[in-house]
């Protein structure tokens, strides 16, 4: 009678713990440039940390920063600037100690193969009539990357009016890859690997943007405790190796 009694309390602890609350999942809110690289850092995270789970949401940041604004369930964001993230950081959204740069980029001129041979320094003699595409400066941190480069050079009022704006970096992307544009602007980590693109240029000298990937969990978040560890790896030398892969530089 012992013995049953003993096997009615496991069975009954066994179906508590079944029941009990399932693991959080910690839901990232990823700049579309990171489409690429974040699935494997996710893959790698997760293979180390049994139990635990990352999913992921990809757009501009720009919009991506009004949607955590708007109440969002995200647990953190990673950005491909700091400017949205130390916004959602100073309207106390976001959680400061937690900000942190997990790696940099570079921006880059592309046309279709076959195109137009152009250069950061020569883009405004393109023939009229042919377009360039760029991320929406408002939303898009490429975008406004590739603003004030331009600005800085002289280019942009000559430009302006055959801008064709992007909704994120892949769109840009696409534009090029698709004949759509004589040139587009984007991260240099987008063009690796794509064979129907050319790199044109790259941004250098003093002038050039410093493009970086920055992440913050967000306040009160659930899943904000695997978020945190999440970045954690991110920022690791396992982590780094990972970003470097991609074409990403170092924070």
């Amino acid at each position: 009678m012992r013995a049953l009694g003993l096997l009615a309390a496991l069975l009954l602890a066994a179906a508590c713990t079944k029941s009990g609350p399932p693991p959080a999942e910690a839901m990232l809110a990823a700049a579309a440039s990171l489409r690429g690289v974040l699935p494997e850092l996710v893959k790698a995270y997760e293979a180390g940390h049994p139990g635990e789970r990352v999913a992921a949401t990809y757009g501009a940041s720009g919009d991506l920063k009004k949607q955590v604004q708007g109440g969002a369930p995200v647990s953190a964001v990673v950005f491909a600037s700091d400017a949205p993230v130390d916004q959602l950081v100073a309207e106390g959204r976001a959680d400061g100690a937690t900000r942190a740069v997990l790696a940099t980029n570079a921006i880059v001129l592309i046309g279709p193969r076959g195109g137009a041979k152009v250069t950061f320094a020569t883009i405004d003699a393109l023939p009229a009539g042919e377009k360039v595409a760029i991320g929406d400066p408002g939303a898009v941190p490429a975008g406004a990357y590739a603003r004030d480069y331009l600005q800085k050079l002289g280019k942009w009022r000559a430009l302006e009016g055959r801008l064709v704006l992007g909704g994120d970096v892949a769109a840009v992307l696409a534009y090029a890859r698709r004949g759509e544009v004589a040139a587009a602007v984007v991260y240099r980590t987008e063009a690796r690997g794509i064979a129907d693109v050319t790199v044109l240029d790259e941004a250098r000298g003093p002038d050039a943007p410093r493009p970086v990937v920055v992440a913050a969990v967000v306040k009160g978040a659930e899943g904000a405790g695997e978020a945190r560890r999440f970045l954690a790896f991110a920022a690791s030398a396992e982590g780094q190796k990972i970003f470097a892969d991609f074409g990403f530089g170092p924070p």
